[in-house]
């Protein structure tokens, strides 16, 4: 018989006393912060849907999609940890970008003072080398397999 998807939620089966406790209530506070962004996630695509029908701005509505894609990420990257225990580097670093190139996009590069263009290259050249290094460490690396106590039968697994 197949494992569930969220067979890790309330913590690895390995976890046992404070530490166990400590992982479950972790858990729940990111269930809780999962069903704040999805909370987000329709009351702003309803706003972005009754600014469309009112204003023509493509900024606005450009700022508020990619608000809306951000979140997506986000939220995807609440359940990967739900399931497997672990955050995914190259979506947070994705997920930073996006958001700095979105607020590019909402106050346009021409009114932005040099100084600053200076400082978001520099973060967008920093965040590139992480990913970089993250993609060369990780290619040739074995996915490991996180270790639990199964408790079905040998036969059975």
């Amino acid at each position: 018989m197949q494992s569930t998807k969220f067979k890790h939620f309330w913590g690895s089966q390995t976890s046992i006393g404070i530490s166990g406790l400590l992982q479950k209530m972790q858990n729940i506070i990111v269930v809780g912060l999962c069903l704040l962004i999805f909370w987000i996630m329709l009351v702003q695509m309803y706003q972005t849907s009754l600014e469309t029908l009112d204003r023509k701005n493509f900024r606005d509505i450009a700022g508020h999609l990619i608000y809306i894609f951000v979140l997506v990420e986000l939220f995807r990257l609440l359940i990967y940890y739900l399931e497997e225990q672990r955050i995914l580097l190259s979506t947070i670093v994705e997920v930073t970008i996006v958001s700095m190139l979105r607020e590019v996009i909402l106050e346009g590069i021409l009114t932005i003072s040099w100084e600053r263009v200076l400082s978001l290259c520099g973060l967008l050249l920093t965040l590139g080398a992480i990913m970089f290094v993250h993609y060369t460490m990780v290619k040739d690396r074995p996915k490991l397999e996180q270790i639990t106590i199964s408790t079905l039968p040998a036969d059975r697994r």
